[in-house]
């Protein structure tokens, strides 16, 4: 993977990371709107980037935060509920700038 496009990943995560967070707090609805694809389009990236190994690897995790903030089939919650899932999405993509292995620190030799 290009170092730009990993730097710009990192990047992703964290600001799709702290917009979740942030969404905890009371926000106009078009916040929430904003926040909701910038999480979808930074997991549905997360997911290409793990195609190449499903398990053990985030895509699953990247597949369920992205099923719940898919902008195209919104699901509709209660605030109570999107505040647990909004600390969650935001936890897991904050994991995920420790934990996910890019494709080139893995230990393969693609000659």
């Amino acid at each position: 993977m290009p170092t730009g496009f990993r730097i710009a990943f990192v990047i992703a995560r964290c600001v799709a990371a702290g917009l979740a967070l942030w969404a905890t707090d009371k926000h106009p609805h078009s916040f929430y709107v904003v926040a909701r694809w910038v999480v979808f389009a930074t997991c549905c990236c997360g997911l290409w980037l793990s195609r190449s190994r499903f398990w053990p690897s985030f895509a699953p995790a990247y597949g369920v935060v992205g099923l719940f903030f898919n902008p195209f089939l919104p699901f509709y919650f209660a605030r109570s509920t999107w505040h647990n899932l909004d600390i969650a999405a935001g936890v897991i993509l904050l994991a995920s700038l420790a934990l996910h292995d890019s494709p080139n620190t893995s230990n393969r030799n693609d000659t």
